[in-house]
């Protein structure tokens, strides 16, 4: 009690002075990050611990590739089985149409046995090595054997790091620490029998065909469900301006699904990989968000998903800056952890497109908000003006004007917005602000442009006007004096 009685006088001091430091500690959370009197702002604050990687399982050694007599033109298997029933006829003629029969892969070289030989006992003995079908735990290893094999895949030009890759997949992690095999294994993708060259535009991996492929497994409740896995990613892939472009337009430049994921190497990329997934398309986007205060925030700042989202990504405009209306009421844990008060942006929280705005995180009463308006007010401001000399440049077109000079300005106006868009992920207002200004001024000049061919265009017409009333004029006098000129005679 004589202790608690000494302290007592401080107690009160010291509970100001914390809360003092609590506050200024909010105040102050703000800094530039241009420099002096450049408007441009982050926050600085506690960074969360990003979850550790968990240690992979190596894969197992690779298997003997199987001997056998005979060789790919050894063909006793295929007679025998192309009699049997249209089951076994039609694999048959699967392996004929595939790449390993025109690469002299034969039956033998996945099941064993002797294909030189006609009789049944002896084509699959045991003692011939026969092994029959493989299992889908020994499949992976079977295709590994030659695929992994640099010697004999040198002639093809075709990589051998597919087996380790596949091991370091969710898929091979899975099938190799819990023998879990209603994975993906290579047949899945590749076929059995009728294996075709991913070139080949029927091949179930050709990239047109890739998203479907994985949508087979991974569309199916049934067998997602004991994955806890949702199954819409390929109904909201189809929709996205990726899958649009990809499967509408058929454009094979626009990312599959092995795009992002991997193909042998498959598995979610996790956050900090996310913008590095990304920028192998978007290189110079990439180069522009690691200018941002945003890439400054290592391990836990907004990646792409946050404005973006994941697989149903769609044409990005002047909405993703902030909500119409006003914003919703977000708690604080949308952003920070509710134990330590850290940043904490987690992928579920940013499912909601309606969600993907920029006062999702900055209240509309910081700094920041402000520096959000500045720049949604600037690239909107450039867009209205291109705009307006585009409908400009169309009335003048429309008129039979040669607007070609206004065309060129246009487009350079548009150069410059395309690029002030871009900007837009350095969170740099002076950056986006001499772009729009740039913008702004082509804009102009090719408003300027097509007005002026409007103008020469009424000019003409007023001209046109005069000249037929002079030569009507001209006429209705002509017709006078050949009426004077009968009447005199």
């Amino acid at each position: 009690m004589r202790t608690l009685r000494t302290f007592r006088p401080l107690l009160l001091p010291g509970l100001l002075a914390l809360g003092s430091l609590f506050a200024a500690t909010i105040v102050t959370a703000g800094r530039p990050a241009d420099g002096p009197g450049t408007g441009s702002w982050t926050l600085t604050v506690g960074q969360a611990t990003p979850t550790p990687e968990v240690p992979l399982e190596s894969a197992p050694p690779l298997p003997t590739p199987i001997a056998h007599p005979g060789d790919a033109s050894s063909t006793g298997c295929v007679d025998c089985h192309s009699k049997v029933d249209s089951k076994q006829a039609a694999i048959a003629d699967d392996w004929r149409a595939s790449i390993h029969a025109k690469e002299g892969v034969g039956c033998a070289d996945c099941h064993g046995g002797d294909p030189t030989s006609d009789e049944i006992t002896v084509g699959m003995a045991e003692a011939r090595g026969f092994q029959g079908v493989p299992g889908r735990d020994e499949t992976v290893g079977l295709c590994g054997s030659c695929h992994a094999n640099a010697d004999r895949m040198r002639p093809y030009q075709v990589a051998t790091d597919q087996y380790s890759k596949y091991f370091s997949s969710v898929h091979g992690q899975r099938l190799l620490i819990a023998n879990d095999d209603r994975v993906a294994i290579c047949s899945d993708c590749h076929g059995a029998h009728g294996v075709k060259p991913a070139s080949d535009p029927t091949a179930d991996v050709y990239p047109l065909n890739v998203p479907a492929l994985c949508a087979s497994c991974h569309a199916d409740a049934t067998k997602m469900q004991a994955y806890g896995i949702p199954t819409d990613q390929y109904d909201v892939y189809k929709l996205s301006v990726h899958g649009t472009q990809l499967l509408e337009e058929q454009d094979l430049r626009a990312p599959t699904c092995a795009s992002c994921h991997g193909s042998h190497a498959a598995k979610p990329p996790r956050s900090d990989e996310v913008v590095q997934v990304c920028g192998q398309c978007h290189t110079a986007t990439q180069a522009l968000y690691e200018e941002s205060a945003h890439a400054r925030l290592e391990g836990v700042g907004p990646k792409c998903w946050t404005c973006h989202g994941t697989h149903d990504v769609s044409e990005p405009d002047e909405s993703l800056f902030l909500h119409e209306g006003g914003v919703p009421d977000y708690l604080c844990a949308t952003c920070h952890s509710p134990t330590d008060q850290s940043l904490r942006l987690e992928m579920d929280r940013f499912e909601d497109p309606a969600d993907r705005r920029c006062d999702t995180c900055h209240h509309e009463r910081s700094l920041i908000y402000s520096q959000v308006e500045a720049i949604a007010g600037a690239i909107g401001g450039a867009r209205d003006a291109y705009d307006t000399a585009l409908h400009r440049i169309d009335d003048a077109a429309a008129l039979g004007m040669i607007v070609t000079d206004a065309d060129v300005a246009a487009q350079e106006a548009r150069t410059e917005l395309i690029k002030a868009r871009a900007a837009v992920h350095t969170t740099k207002l002076t950056t986006i602000s001499e772009l729009t200004d740039a913008a702004l001024a082509k804009s102009a000049a090719a408003l300027d442009l097509a007005s002026s061919k409007l103008a020469e265009s009424d000019f003409r017409r007023q001209a046109m006007v005069i000249v037929i009333a002079l030569i009507a004029l001209n006429v209705l006098v002509l017709i006078w004096l050949r009426r004077r000129l009968h009447a005199t005679n």
